[in-house]
C-alpha cells in the first residue's frame, strides 16, 4: 500500500550512455540495501542513447571512435524488459532521428518512456515536468528545422532547446513536483558547495563567471514552476543544491541521513526588514555592490526590492549574462571601485534594464559553513583528496561531457580577459548575426558597446526589424507576470548526477511525496494505480500550440509570443474540451502502445556505417500518431 508518508520510491540516474543493463543491476542492488522491495519509478537525466540498430548510430552526435551500440537494442527488440518503469529526457548524445519521431513523447521500448521535447506527465500523485536538449542561444528562437538526412550541423543543432517548447512550459499555472532537464539551470551552482564543484571540475569557475555554465531556459522554467525537486545530468559530476524562492531564508531541519546534507533545510518567509539573514541565522554585513543579473539569485535574503517575477530568457537571450560574483577575490581582481563599476554599467546603456536589480550580500562563507556543518552531522570527516583535475584525463569525458560540437563552451580554457571580472549583462537584438558569439567575453562586449556609443552614428548597431514581437529581448516595456498563486512552493532541492564508470555517483534513491494534492483529486492508495497519465493542463496547452509547431521545415517561422493573457483564455477553453472528451471518458492513462518503428539490431551491420544511411526512412510510431 502507498501512503502519503512514504511517498513514491524514485531512482534517479545521471547520464545513461546506453548502459541499461548496468543501471538496472545497480539499482536492484541499491534498492535491496535500502530495504526497498521494488522501485516505483526510474528517472534518467538524458544521454539515454536509444540506438535501435546500426543505422541510428549515424544520427547521434558522438565521434566515430567512441560510438557503441550499448544495450538498449535488446530492450527495443524485446530480448530484455526493463524491470522498473523508466522515463527519461533527451540530452545532447541521442539517436536524434528516433527522438524526433517522438516529439510529444512516447514509448521507446516496453516499460521505457521518452518525455519528448517538453512535457508534463503524472505518475500517481506526482506531476513531472521535463525539457530535453541543451542550451545554445543562437538556435533558441529557431524552428525545429532539421530533417533526414542530417548534415554535420544538423547533428548538433537538433538537440538545442527551442523557445517554442519552453514557451509551452511557461504557461503552466499549477504546482508541479519534479522538474527534469539534461543540463543544469543557469546559476544553480551558487546554491550548493560551488567551491568544491569548481575544485573538482576544471574550467567550471571560469565558465560560471562568464555566463557559459548552465541552461538559461531551464532556469526560466525553474523560476516559474518552482518544483520541490529538480534533477539534471550532463556535466558528469554529482552536485546537490537547495534553492529558495521569493527571498525566503533557509533553516536547518532534520533530514534522512542518506540524502544530500544540503537538502536538510526548509524555507522560511522573508522577514519584513532591511536586515540580511543567512541560512544559519547569522546576520551578515552588506557591502555596496553593482546590480546583479536576475538570473542568479542568492539563497540569502536581500534588501527588499520591488517584485519583478517573470521570464529571464528574453532579457538575456544570447547575452549569456553570468553571475555578478560576490567574492572578495573577484572584487580585488577587477580593480574597480564603486564609482567605476557604476560607470561600467552606464556603458551598457539601457540594456541592463532587462534584469531585476537587487543588492547582493557576501554570502559565500556563510553558505559554505552551513554546508560543512550539515556534512559533519551526516558523515565522518574525510581527508581531503587531491584535486581531480590533477589526475589523468579521461578521453571519453573530453569528447562526451558537454557535446562534441565546435561551439563547445570554454571549460578548461579560461578566458584570457583578466583585467576585470565584473560581469555586465548586455541584451542583444536577438539576432544570430548581430549578437556576439557565445564565447565572446562579456567584458569585451561591454567595452565594445561603451566605445561604440562614443563613435559617429554610422557605427551604431542596425535597428531591430519593425516586426520583432513584443516579447523579444530588446523590448522590455512589457510588464512581467507574477508567478501564479497556485504555484506556492518556496524551496527547490536540486541534484545532478554523474555517468557510469566515472568519478561520482550516477544513481540516487529517494522517496518523493507530492507537494500537495490538487483540488478534487485524491492521491492513489494502491500501487496498482501508479502508472503514467496525461496531465489535463498540459494537454490543453499542447492543443493551443499544436498549430504553431513546424517540424523539418527550414523556411518555417516561429510564431511570435502573444503573451500569457492571450494564451490563458485559449488554454481554459481547451481544458473544457479535455475534460469532456478525455477526463470524463477515462482516457487519461498513457496507453501501452509501443510498436517497432525501425528494424531491430543486426550485428552484421557495422556501427560505423557510412553517413549515406542517415537518409534511411523510419516509420512514424503509432503512439505518436494516436496522440
Amino acid at each position: 500500500m502507498l501512503s502519503e508518508m512514504d511517498g513514491i520510491r524514485v531512482a534517479l540516474v545521471g547520464c545513461g550512455h546506453g548502459g541499461l543493463d548496468e543501471i538496472y543491476q545497480s539499482l536492484k542492488t541499491q534498492a535491496e540495501a535500502k530495504g526497498w522491495e521494488t522501485i516505483d519509478l526510474v528517472v534518467i537525466g538524458g544521454d539515454f542513447q536509444a540506438l535501435r540498430n546500426a543505422n541510428d548510430a549515424a544520427c547521434i552526435s558522438v565521434p566515430s571512435k567512441w560510438k557503441k551500440m550499448g544495450d538498449f537494442h535488446k530492450y527495443y527488440a524485446g530480448q530484455s524488459i526493463a524491470p522498473y518503469l523508466t522515463i527519461f529526457c533527451g540530452g545532447n548524445h541521442e539517436a536524434s532521428n528516433f527522438m524526433y519521431e517522438l516529439y510529444y513523447g512516447g514509448w521507446v521500448a516496453h516499460n521505457i518512456y521518452y518525455l519528448g521535447a517538453a512535457n508534463l506527465v503524472r505518475f500517481g500523485p506526482l506531476r513531472i515536468s521535463a525539457m530535453s536538449g541543451i542550451w545554445k542561444g543562437y538556435d533558441y528562437r529557431k524552428p525545429h528545422y532539421e530533417r533526414l538526412p542530417y548534415n554535420a550541423d544538423d547533428l548538433h543543432s537538433i538537440y538545442h532547446i527551442r523557445e517554442l517548447d519552453v514557451r509551452k512550459l511557461l504557461q503552466i499555472r499549477t504546482q508541479v513536483d519534479i522538474g527534469l532537464s539534461h543540463d543544469w539551470p543557469r546559476g544553480i551552482e551558487y546554491f550548493g558547495d560551488y567551491k568544491e564543484l569548481f575544485r573538482k571540475k576544471r574550467g567550471f569557475k571560469e565558465d560560471s563567471e562568464h555566463g557559459r555554465l548552465g541552461n538559461v531556459a531551464a532556469r526560466d522554467v525553474l523560476d516559474r514552476l518552482r518544483p520541490p525537486y529538480w534533477f539534471s545530468a550532463h556535466l558528469h559530476v554529482k552536485f546537490p543544491a537547495a534553492m529558495p524562492h521569493d527571498g525566503a531564508s533557509l533553516r536547518k531541519i532534520e533530514f534522512p541521513a542518506d540524502q544530500p546534507p544540503v537538502w536538510g533545510v526548509e524555507a522560511q518567509a522573508p522577514v519584513a526588514s532591511s536586515s540580511v539573514v543567512s541560512p544559519v541565522s547569522a546576520p551578515l554585513k552588506t557591502k555596496a555592490r553593482s546590480p546583479a543579473p536576475a538570473n542568479i539569485r542568492s539563497p540569502f535574503k536581500a534588501e527588499p526590492q520591488p517584485e519583478s517575477v517573470g521570464s529571464t530568457t528574453d532579457s538575456i537571450f544570447d547575452s549569456h549574462g553570468g553571475p555578478s560574483m560576490a567574492s572578495n577575490q573577484v572584487r580585488e581582481a577587477s580593480g574597480l571601485d564603486h564609482e567605476r563599476r557604476n560607470a561600467w554599467m552606464q556603458m551598457a546603456g539601457g540594456a541592463a534594464q532587462a534584469f531585476e536589480h537587487q543588492t547582493r550580500v557576501d554570502h559565500q562563507q556563510a553558505f559554505l559553513a552551513m554546508i560543512q556543518e550539515m556534512k559533519k552531522g551526516n558523515s565522518e570527516t574525510k581527508a581531503e583528496a587531491p584535486a581531480p583535475n590533477d589526475a589523468p584525463k579521461n578521453d571519453d569525458e573530453i569528447d562526451l561531457d558537454s557535446g562534441s560540437e565546435s561551439d563547445k563552451s570554454g571549460s578548461g580554457n579560461p578566458s584570457p580577459v583578466k583585467a576585470a571580472k565584473l560581469i555586465i549583462p548586455i541584451s542583444t537584438d536577438g539576432s544570430d548575426d548581430a549578437g556576439p558569439t557565445p564565447e565572446e567575453p562579456l567584458v569585451d562586449r561591454a567595452v565594445a558597446e561603451g566605445m561604440r556609443s562614443k563613435l559617429p552614428s554610422s557605427f551604431s548597431r542596425p535597428a531591430a526589424p519593425a516586426n520583432v514581437h513584443e516579447n523579444s529581448s530588446n523590448n522590455n516595456s512589457r510588464p512581467r507576470k507574477p508567478v501564479p498563486a497556485a504555484i506556492s512552493n518556496k524551496l527547490t532541492r536540486f541534484l545532478a548526477l554523474d555517468k557510469p564508470h566515472n568519478r561520482d555517483d550516477f544513481l540516487h534513491l529517494t522517496n518523493i511525496r507530492p507537494f500537495k494534492t490538487g483540488v478534487g483529486e485524491e492521491s492513489p492508495t494502491s500501487k496498482s494505480l501508479l502508472r503514467l497519465q496525461y496531465d489535463k493542463e498540459w494537454l490543453a496547452i499542447t492543443r493551443v500550440f499544436a498549430n504553431d509547431l513546424a517540424l523539418g521545415d527550414v523556411a518555417a517561422d516561429v510564431p511570435a509570443d502573444q503573451g500569457e493573457d492571450f494564451y490563458l483564455s485559449r488554454i481554459m477553453e481547451e481544458e473544457k474540451w479535455v475534460e469532456e472528451h478525455l477526463v470524463q471518458q477515462d482516457l487519461m492513462n498513457i496507453p501501452y502502445n509501443f510498436q517497432h518503428s525501425a528494424p531491430k539490431f543486426d550485428p552484421e551491420v557495422s556501427i560505423t556505417t557510412p553517413s549515406s544511411l542517415r537518409s534511411t526512412p523510419t516509420v512514424r510510431p503509432p503512439n505518436s500518431v494516436s496522440f
